[in-house]
């Protein structure tokens, strides 16, 4: 099942102490602004996400900024699992597009603004970042790279200031470069250097992963199991808050969100994160406009969702599409005047799977 993370990662130069754009997972990157190379594998393999279980984040679906402030590893991460879109016009990706372009070799362009976006399928370097990885869009290390920077000048001119002579200047010069004329060494000034390395604009990466369900389901019990992680079920509720935003299905998420729904907290760690104020959170958002949702949505939290709200229940009961209804009808925790409901609904199919359901006395009893 395909997912995606997106990254938008800046590293701090330490030559300069300026934040570089990344640009792509990759060994190195220079610094736009003092033309020192910057460490990118060390940073991002083993620095960046400190304590954290990188695979098992990267496998959730969360939403966050995490940042590193001092020293030679400094940097900033803004981390989303959001579907990839294209970086001109905001359109929407389908994984199976990008892993199309990826698997051709040959830059993804949008079918909206035909916008090129170059393509990386996974090499050494993405395993190690991630051994499910499958590809990157947008990586500036991928294949066709070049097609997305067609109007930059490859080549310029600049004297030297020492004897005259013209140096033949391209984005792989070096801030320092010796003049093969009279063998003196010459400075580029900033207006040049700035014309071959512009500033970038920090840019998404778009790594896609193959996952398996106990993956998915496992980056849910990680973050139940460590108490240290309590502070990051935030990022589940950014997740949440940009997904109603923007809605979506893939067979992933569904996956991912069964068992998220039918997560219980951790009763040997009462100081764990509380999963119950994060369902709370989702519930609250899908009750908003609940018939606008994608139907599979509904029918996922009316089948799994634990402890849902009374008040949802009803809707769910009342739920114009069948299905939504057959789903409820399976789901164990419905209060007792819900569960009435379903046997009398007007579905047969209804019927049949909430008389299943046991109530009262025979409730408890048999759970």
């Amino acid at each position: 099942m395909l997912k995606t993370s997106t990254f938008k990662i800046q590293i701090v130069c330490p030559g300069c102490n300026n934040y570089v754009a990344v640009s792509g997972v990759t060994d190195l990157d220079t610094c736009q602004n003092c033309g020192k190379q910057v460490n990118v594998s060390t940073v991002i393999n083993d620095k960046m996400f400190g304590f954290l279980d990188r695979t098992k984040y990267m496998n959730g679906y969360l939403s966050g900024s995490i940042e590193q402030i001092g020293g030679t590893a400094a940097y900033k991460l803004v981390y989303s699992s959001q579907q990839p879109y294209c970086e001109e016009c905001f359109t929407v990706i389908d994984e199976d597009s990008a892993m199309s372009a990826i698997n051709s070799g040959k830059a993804f362009s949008c079918p909206d603004c035909s916008h090129k976006m170059p393509v990386r399928a996974a090499d050494a370097m993405l395993k190690k970042f991630h051994p499910n990885a499958v590809g990157v869009l947008n990586d500036s290390f991928g294949k066709d790279y070049a097609e997305k920077n067609t109007d930059k000048e490859s080549l310029l001119v600049f004297k030297c200031m020492t004897c005259g002579a013209g140096l033949e200047l391209s984005d792989d010069t070096d801030r320092k470069i010796k003049c093969k004329y009279c063998d003196n060494e010459n400075y580029l000034p900033d207006s040049i250097w700035m014309k071959l390395h512009p500033n970038k604009e920090v840019q998404p990466l778009f790594v896609i992963l193959d996952l398996n369900e106990e993956e998915l389901k496992g980056s849910i019990d990680y973050f139940l199991k460590v108490t240290a992680l309590n502070v990051f079920s935030k990022h589940f509720e950014n997740f949440i808050r940009e997904y109603f935003e923007k809605p979506f299905v893939t067979t992933a998420f569904l996956s991912w969100l069964r068992s998220f729904l039918s997560s219980k907290n951790n009763e040997e760690i009462s100081f764990n994160m509380d999963i119950t104020k994060i369902h709370k959170y989702f519930y609250d958002n899908l009750k908003l406009g609940l018939s606008s949702h994608p139907v599979e949505i509904r029918i996922t939290a009316a089948e799994f969702g634990y402890n849902l709200p009374v008040d949802l229940q009803k809707e769910l009961a009342d739920d114009v599409n069948e299905s939504v209804r057959v789903a409820l009808a399976k789901n164990n925790g419905l209060k007792k005047d819900i569960i009435k409901k379903l046997q009398s609904d007007s579905s047969e199919s209804v019927k049949v799977e909430a008389k299943k359901l046991k109530t009262g006395f025979f409730k408890g009893l048999f759970g």
